[in-house]
């Protein structure tokens, strides 16, 4: 037992720092969901980037939610949790759309893979959705036994892309 929750609290680990650090979190019962201050036109280069930063920003935000239960640092809280991964897997489609070719001129933690290796990105993306929706499912469950591996399954697959696809910082 004391193995399996090292084991989750280092994917935990692994998905925050993947996702690029821990903020603080917002109270549990909120939905992690930045607003777009975006001053760039609508359709540019700069607007995509901005764009996939803000929902990235929701996934991280939505992962520290529940990273924080799963290592035991705030207490399980079924809706809070089903709230994050409702959050995490109604946006899981959204980022990809705005990696635009135009966008690969824009300063971002991009890698240039990303538009070299287009089906190898599609595939991660792909991955990336199926664990938030199998995550959100776990999560209808209510318990913390439920969501753990598919919490695990969703920080593995947030390291496999970034590893393959963001500038480390």
């Amino acid at each position: 037992m004391n193995k399996t929750l090292l084991t989750m609290g280092t994917l935990a680990a692994l998905l925050l720092s993947a996702c690029g650090g821990q903020n603080e979190t917002k109270p549990a019962e909120s939905a992690p969901v930045p607003a777009a201050t975006s001053e760039a036109p609508v359709g540019s280069a700069k607007a995509a980037v901005e764009e996939r930063e803000r929902l990235m920003d929701i996934f991280k935000d939505a992962a520290s939610i529940m990273g924080k239960m799963i290592k035991g640092e705030t207490p399980f809280d079924a809706a809070a949790f089903q709230a994050a991964a409702d959050s995490m897997a109604e946006n899981a489609d959204k980022p990809w759309e705005h990696y635009t070719e135009e966008s690969a001129k824009e300063e971002s933690d991009a890698k240039p893979e990303v538009w070299s290796k287009p089906e190898e990105f599609k595939q991660a993306a792909e991955k990336f959705v199926a664990a938030t929706v199998a995550l959100k499912t776990a999560a209808a469950e209510g318990n913390l036994e439920a969501v753990k591996k598919p919490f695990g399954d969703v920080g593995q697959s947030c390291k496999a892309c970034h590893d393959s696809f963001r500038v480390k910082n």
